[in-house]
């Protein structure tokens, strides 16, 4: 039975410039920027322990455009390789790092196949004697929303026949702009063995039959991009797909819940939550945490002050770290406050307040300056729904605590 098996990454945003996390210790700050590249370099690593056949890259290898050296050095690097272990890539550009004729880039090795702007087939012959032909295109320009699957035809015979896209389905949600869209009973049409896709940084299968994939991207580069990220290891033949998840980002942004018990003291609060941080420091990645403390509004406890302590106790000269970026209060009497801000003239102006900014103009109108005017507006991405609806969701919770608390202390 003929067989294949070959490495899948998508949205690898190499030289991201992690633009919110400038102001880490600088220690920090360095691990994150070379986040993207340790990855990478885990990846390749990968792909010649486990002997594949090819690689594919779906898109967005650099972050933007511009692809600075460095980016594109590490990147040959790691393709170089691949070229020593006799193994081929297969690259598309994106919408973050389309091509720009204009501009001079570094040379890439003959093993590695960069597909132009119109759809194409590239062709491959493994050691096995397995043929197997591959098509895509790169983005010539950033927006691309027209559909290109039109382009996609099966050519000649081959034992399989791969499709390289980078974008997004028509229904997709609001975390990512749809580009180069469509729909998944489009493309089953096709005929081809497997859609390898790239855009959608979230790991996700939209089809078995035959496998449209997602692998999402190879780092997690804020708290929307949580959980472990990686490659994908695809194993095909005649009449199976497999394929196999490895984890390789050396930071991981993750979201935890921390339940303190009514009117605990100060100390059980400090033993719970160091006993939660040792429990992450003994593993091997690195940790960015949001961590959620569940407790009754009758605690009292400085979110701030308590953030700034754990952030201060970081150990910046080992090797990985865990460092706590959010610290957020979940009412587990939401009954209470309710009542609270019903029959409160302060808790009813901050439900009329919440109500109006349910509003997405009236969201946006609240925050104007800071993504009209401000020097990093350029850096914000618009907010989904469900984004706005956590902040406001949060805020609520946190304002209706600290009047209250306020409030009991005759303040």
């Amino acid at each position: 039975m003929k067989e294949i098996k070959f490495l899948h990454i998508a949205d690898l945003h190499l030289d991201s410039p992690f633009i919110g996390l400038s102001t880490l210790p600088q220690p920090l700050y360095s691990a994150v920027q070379e986040s993207t590249f340790l990855s990478l370099e885990r990846i390749i690593t990968l792909a010649i322990k486990e002997k594949v056949d090819f690689v594919l890259i779906a898109g967005d290898i650099y972050d933007s455009e511009d692809q600075s050296v460095r980016a594109q050095a590490r990147f040959l690097k790691e393709m170089k390789r691949l070229e020593d272990a006799n193994i081929r890539a297969f690259v598309i550009h994106g919408n973050h790092d389309f091509i720009e004729k204009h501009k001079e880039k570094l040379l890439l090795p003959d093993n590695v196949y960069v597909f132009p702007e119109q759809v194409e087939m590239a062709t491959l012959e493994t050691n096995q004697g397995v043929k197997v032909h591959i098509y895509g295109f790169s983005y010539g320009e950033r927006h691309m929303r027209t559909s290109r699957v039109a382009e996609y035809n099966v050519q000649q015979e081959a034992d399989f026949h791969i499709a390289l896209l980078h974008g997004s389905e028509l229904t997709s949600s609001e975390e990512h702009d749809v580009y180069a869209p469509f729909q998944i009973q489009e493309i089953i049409k096709k005929g081809f063995d497997y859609w390898a896709l790239g855009h959608i940084h979230k790991r996700q299968l939209l089809t078995e039959s035959p496998s449209i994939y997602y692998p999402g991207n190879i780092q997690g580069r804020n708290r929307k991009e949580s959980g472990e990220k990686g490659a994908s290891i695809v194993t095909m033949s005649e009449t199976t797909t497999t394929i196999d998840f490895i984890a390789t980002s050396p930071i991981i942004w993750e979201e935890v819940i921390l339940t303190i018990p009514e009117d605990s003291e100060v100390n059980t609060f400090y033993r719970e939550i160091t006993k939660l941080l040792n429990d992450y420091q003994g593993r091997n990645n690195s940790f960015f945490l949001h961590v959620i403390i569940q407790m009754t509004n009758k605690q009292k406890i400085n979110t701030n002050d308590w953030l700034q302590m754990l952030q201060e106790e970081v150990d910046l000269t080992s090797s990985t770290f865990v460092w706590v970026h959010k610290l957020s209060i979940e009412l587990t009497n939401q009954s209470d406050l309710k009542n609270w801000q019903e029959h409160h003239l302060a808790g009813r102006e901050i439900m009329n307040a919440f109500k109006t900014l349910q509003d997405e103009f009236a969201f946006y109108k609240s925050v104007e300056s800071l993504y009209f005017e401000s020097g990093v507006s350029r850096y914000l991405e618009d907010l989904s729904e469900q984004d706005r609806q956590l902040m406001l969701e949060s805020a609520l919770t946190e304002l209706g605590v600290a009047l209250k608390e306020s409030e009991g202390d005759g303040k």
